[in-house]
């Protein structure tokens, strides 16, 4: 909840820094719930770095309660009252969340790389030198000799798909962003960033990547550009959103012409 820059502000900024303002900084802002996805992730998370946390923070709904029924009603009250405080997950996703842990610990990297001495959720705060904005990251998993870095993702495809997610969700600022920041912030570098992917549906697949150094070098240079935008945005006290003019638009890449003139038939060409 801290108001320092994270990855997931620089998302924003690079949408532009009208979604930043109002994400961020409007005092009548909404905070967004989480969606289904995003709630079958936190729960993975918890169930395979922070084991000794499920309980306290998540209990499986019973199975065959007809709240239709007085019976039912009653039935269920008495059981949310017992939850409180307490993630309320329906059976059926309590049960996906089990398989995807089972699967994730059965894989020989991630098990590995899981079993070393490390921390899961720890806090690191820096300043950026080159505009003076206070920054922090909160990486997944970081072996406590500080070599390691383990961000666990939840995927639709941890296979050759997955550099698309890389693409679209920007990984690659986040490992730049971690890496970076726990250098600032503890004065060691650690020596890789690590992708442990694993799918959400049967079989639930699971793989483990190691950013390469062009991944990296071109997410630190996005995250630079989007904190340079930050801090104008902030030092102007301006928030624009898209162009204010009428602007031209082409086809995505995927839809143009090949060179011999013909089109590509579907977007798995690309």
């Amino acid at each position: 909840a801290h108001a320092a820059i994270s990855k997931s502000h620089l998302d924003q900024v690079a949408k532009s820094p009208l979604h930043y303002w109002a994400r961020y900084l409007d005092p009548n802002r909404v905070v967004p719930e989480p969606t289904p996805a995003m709630a079958i992730g936190s729960a993975v998370h918890t169930h395979v770095l922070e084991l000794d946390q499920w309980d306290a923070r998540y209990v499986s709904a019973p199975d065959g309660i007809d709240r239709r029924t007085k019976a039912g009603k009653a039935e269920w009250e008495a059981f949310t009252t017992a939850a409180t405080g307490r993630i309320v997950l329906p059976k059926a996703d309590a049960d996906l969340v089990m398989r995807m842990a089972h699967s994730v610990f059965s894989h020989p990297a991630a098990a590995m790389l899981l079993a070393l001495p490390g921390k899961a959720e720890t806090t690191h705060m820096w300043t950026d030198a080159a505009t003076g904005l206070q920054c922090k990251c909160r990486p997944d998993w970081l072996t406590d000799d500080g070599r390691l870095l383990v961000d666990l993702k939840t995927t639709e495809d941890a296979g050759r798909g997955f550099a698309k997610s890389i693409a679209q969700w920007r990984y690659h600022v986040q490992a730049s962003w971690y890496l970076d920041g726990i250098e600032q912030a503890t004065g060691t570098r650690p020596e890789q960033f690590l992708f442990l992917c694993v799918e959400k549906k049967a079989p639930y697949a699971v793989a483990v990547y190691a950013a390469d150094a062009e991944m990296i070098a071109a997410g630190a240079q996005t995250a630079a550009r989007d904190l340079d935008v930050l801090a104008t945005c902030k030092a102007a006290g301006a928030w624009p959103g898209y162009s204010d003019q009428i602007e031209p638009i082409s086809l995505p890449p995927w839809m143009r012409p090949r060179p011999d003139g013909s089109m590509p038939a579907t977007p798995t060409e690309i």
